[in-house]
């Protein structure tokens, strides 16, 4: 109430054009959001990219395509969103480089339990992940788009690699004469989804086969390494 006697809005109470969003409502959101990358996923990996369309992701989730772009507001979002999914196995917005178990790996001080965590780890991530990728690299070829976020990601996984390798360098597991620069490009190659593609798909070889050369290559890469005195850091 003012001077005058009249009363005044509230302006600590709520805004009555503002937007509730209760958790129902936004966990609602987030199903649909799911569905959506879900429907996607199937036909990216059964159609390919550039056949799929907005309408027939929309048909496919069973919404109608006004939601689609209320989530996405283009296809390459779509796709962006699907890929991160499958890297990471579920929707949170937790980066890989922040989850349970790249930080497991990255503290492991012991040269074997750290090879073999990076093996798991990596079989893990190329079954979720790997088909989509080759997706997706597919369609950066021809939609600058997704050629963006092909490009970012792959930045993002070099800095994953580096931050790996420089864990190794820490621990003083690196072979001798060898520095973090060669820590970095070994396992962005071993690691990387290309090589995934190359032995998986390309010579058709089987998740075990693929899962014993990795150990091998890395086992070999890293052999002539004998644990040394901490780096500080």
């Amino acid at each position: 109430m003012n001077e005058c006697g009249t009363v005044e809005p509230d302006t600590d109470g709520p805004d009555p054009k503002r937007e509730y969003r209760s958790p129902r409502r936004l966990a609602a959101a987030r199903e649909t959001r799911a569905r959506i990358c879900a429907a996607a996923g199937t036909l990216f990996l059964a159609d390919g990219y550039a056949a799929t369309s907005i309408r027939a992701i929309a048909r496919a989730a069973g919404v109608a395509e006004k939601t689609v772009y209320l989530q996405f507001a283009t296809k390459s979002a779509v796709l962006k969103e699907v890929v991160e999914t499958a890297i990471v196995g579920d929707d949170s917005t937790v980066p890989a480089a922040a989850r349970s178990w790249f930080l497991a790996a990255v503290a492991e001080t012991d040269l074997d339990r750290k090879l073999n965590q990076l093996v798991v780890l990596t079989c893990d991530l190329h079954r979720r992940s790997g088909p989509v990728f080759a997706v997706a690299r597919g369609a950066a070829a021809v939609d600058p788009d997704v050629a963006s976020l092909w490009a970012a990601g792959k930045r993002g996984h070099l800095a994953d690699m580096t931050r790996m390798a420089q864990s190794f360098h820490e621990a003083g597991l690196l072979p001798p004469g060898l520095d973090v620069g060669w820590a970095t490009t070994t396992l962005y190659v071993l690691l990387g989804p290309e090589t995934w593609h190359l032995v998986r798909v390309e010579l058709e070889q089987d998740e075990m086969a693929y899962r014993t050369w990795l150990s091998s290559q890395l086992r070999q890469a890293f052999a002539a390494a004998t644990p040394t005195e901490r780096v500080s850091t």
